[in-house]
């Protein structure tokens, strides 16, 4: 009724009405109504005024959208206020002492362009000669090492007690709100290190080949360190991150193993080259923000990287328990799959580290739910377009088509020792029991 109304009034507004008397073929009269335009413009502004109105209306009639609130806005970190201990384990004695070396040079000079802040930083080294525990610190405008112990080199740096022992010192030597952990040796993530030994030195032993690449978490001489012993040594403190610079931790099996022990993890689900992270960057941006710049730690890895060849993920350790939940739906209904077209990080005969999301794409066709919950995980993955392994006969370089960040072990028949060592995982319990 309304438009109408405004309708009529805009004819009577805009238009000229006249009436004349018609006789028709019966002779009777018929009034004709002519209808003149006052003008061309007035005529654009009656028809846009009654569009407007027609407009109006229909909006008026369709039920309008609810609004929808603005997505919340990320918390952008904030500058490292708190007090922050770092320890820094390079467990060297393994062919690795020259990379080390290295790597402890870089962190010295990293040390002049340290943040203003409330921050230690110590190291434990096990470079076969040698194993001492030493804190950074300036003096006269130059980066030193203080002596905090040297401990007899007869003494494993890979048993989970004398771990624990050192890590116990240095929260004596300095307490701290938060604590931070770089773990640099070799590493074979959740494969037991007899069993990594028989896939890389085939049915010899480790002492036939005592300066072969292995395993786990770490490598002292002939002695390994288990993911499980790991996780015991750091029991007592619990970590805002944990960084390794280590070959194939950045698997599925281990960092669940570990996910109570760090609020972040960050782990190459490949190898990770001698040169390691590159520290001279790194140790700095550790202590500028509260988040310590772990995803730009990460990007800055695989720029350093970008020419060669380069691995990794940062992991979210409160969603690895939604992960497992979502890859034990996956596994009830997961059908066959040719492990031979699942991405791999390794050149073994038999793989151990496939890639995690190419395995359940590859399974399942429903896999919308899984991918959410990965992505929640892992909250940053990198990759090079090439890796570089030493997994298989000899150095050799293999494309890397894909990476979601995290690597799994997919059982195989012609390996059951593999497959039993597997299903004692943490892991393969929560998601096929």
């Amino acid at each position: 009724m309304v438009l109408l109304a405004n309708t009529l009034l805009l004819q009577k507004n805009y238009f000229t009405f006249a009436k004349e008397y018609e006789s028709d073929e019966n002779g009777e009269n018929k009034l004709i109504l002519y209808l003149y335009m006052k003008s061309y413009k007035t005529l654009l502004f009656a028809l846009a005024a009654i569009v407007m109105q027609f407009a109006v209306a229909c909006n008026n009639d369709e039920p309008q959208p609810t609004p929808q609130p603005e997505p919340p806005t990320p918390e952008l970190p904030q500058p490292l206020t708190e007090s922050h201990t770092l320890t820094i384990f390079m467990q060297g004695n393994n062919g690795l002492a020259e990379f080390m070396d290295s790597n402890l040079q870089r962190i010295l000079t990293s040390y002049y362009d340290m943040p203003e802040g409330d921050f230690r930083i110590f190291i434990l080294y096990d470079r076969g000669n040698y194993t001492r525990l030493t804190e950074l610190y300036m003096n006269d405008g130059m980066a030193k090492q203080r002596l905090v112990e040297e401990y007899d080199t007869s003494i494993s740096t890979v048993d989970k007690e004398f771990v624990r022992g050192v890590l116990a010192q240095v929260k004596q030597e300095a307490p701290a709100d938060s604590y931070g952990l770089i773990l640099s040796s070799h590493g074979g993530g959740w494969v037991p290190s007899d069993l990594y030994d028989v896939y890389l030195l085939g049915e010899g032993t480790r002492s036939d080949a005592p300066q072969a690449q292995p395993l786990f978490y770490a490598q002292d001489d002939y002695d390994c360190m288990e993911v499980a012993d790991l996780v015991d040594a750091l029991s007592d403190t619990h970590y805002e991150y944990i960084i390794f610079d280590a070959c194939f931790m950045g698997n599925a099996e281990a960092l669940y193993d570990l996910r109570n022990s760090a609020d972040y993890i960050v782990a190459s689900a490949a190898e990770v080259l001698g040169a390691g992270f590159p520290y001279e960057t790194m140790i700095p941006m550790l202590f500028e923000y509260d988040d310590h710049n772990l995803k730009a730690i990460c990007e800055e890895y695989m720029d350093y990287y970008k020419e060669s060849s380069g691995t990794v993920a940062l992991v979210d350790c409160k969603q690895l328990e939604p992960l497992a939940e979502a890859m034990r739906t996956v596994m009830a209904e997961i059908g066959e799959v040719d492990v031979d077209s699942v991405q791999a990080y390794d050149a073994f005969e038999y793989h151990l580290f496939f890639d995690l999301m190419h395995y359940v794409e590859l399974g399942t066709e429903n896999c919308s739910a899984f991918e959410k919950a990965l992505n929640d995980a892992v909250l940053y993955s990198g990759h090079t377009n090439y890796i570089e392994t030493a997994t298989g006969k000899d150095v050799e370089t293999y494309t890397l088509d894909r990476s979601c960040g995290l690597s799994c072990y997919i059982p195989q028949k012609d390996c059951p020792a593999t497959e039993a060592a597997w299903r004692k995982t943490a892991w393969a319990m929560a998601i096929t029991e």
